[in-house]
């Protein structure tokens, strides 16, 4: 008996099977993996200046107003006491951190973090300027209105939900 034959034809197919494997599924083996891309699952932004750590930090305001709500958590890792300066539209405000503190900005009552001089309108970017102990950063934060229910506490001077239709006018009304 002779099974060469046989055996070399099931061998070409098996060899074939694994190799369409390969290709089918191999493109996975270099692809990166968005599972272990880190990245700030919130609405503001995640940066680091010296000791303080800025967490989901955003501006809540509105399209018809020049005030925003500053919002967000910022951390001292030091174990000395620091002072973050925050600076946007020409007006800023000074918060101060105990050594391996936090401050929840929307916790605030003395001064809430209320920034005049802010005209962007919800979606854009305003430039924030950062500071502590003598180091200085810029950065892009966002501004968002109270589209958003957990943000309409937040708005300077109240929100108020825009009709979701228009509103008749005497016209059509008439017409």
């Amino acid at each position: 008996m002779n099974f060469a034959p046989k055996n070399r034809a099931q061998q070409a197919v098996a060899a074939g099977a694994v190799l369409v494997m390969l290709t089918v599924s191999g493109c996975n083996l270099t692809a990166e993996q968005s599972t272990t891309t880190q990245y700030a699952p919130s609405d503001g932004i995640v940066k680091d200046l010296g000791p303080v750590l800025l967490r989901n930090v955003l501006i809540v305001g509105t399209d018809d107003d020049s005030e925003g709500r500053l919002i967000g958590t910022v951390f001292n890792t030091s174990d000395e006491p620091v002072t973050l300066s925050i600076e946007a539209g020409g007006t800023g405000a000074m918060i101060e951190i105990e050594g391996q503190g936090d401050v929840k900005l929307e916790d605030e009552t003395e001064d809430d973090a209320t920034l005049t001089g802010v005209d962007d309108i919800p979606g854009s970017l305003v430039d924030v300027v950062f500071e502590v102990d003598g180091e200085e950063a810029t950065f892009g934060v966002p501004v968002l209105d109270g589209t958003l229910q957990e943000y309409r506490e937040f708005v300077p001077g109240g929100f108020t939900p825009r009709p979701i239709e228009p509103a008749a006018t005497e016209e059509a009304e008439e017409g």
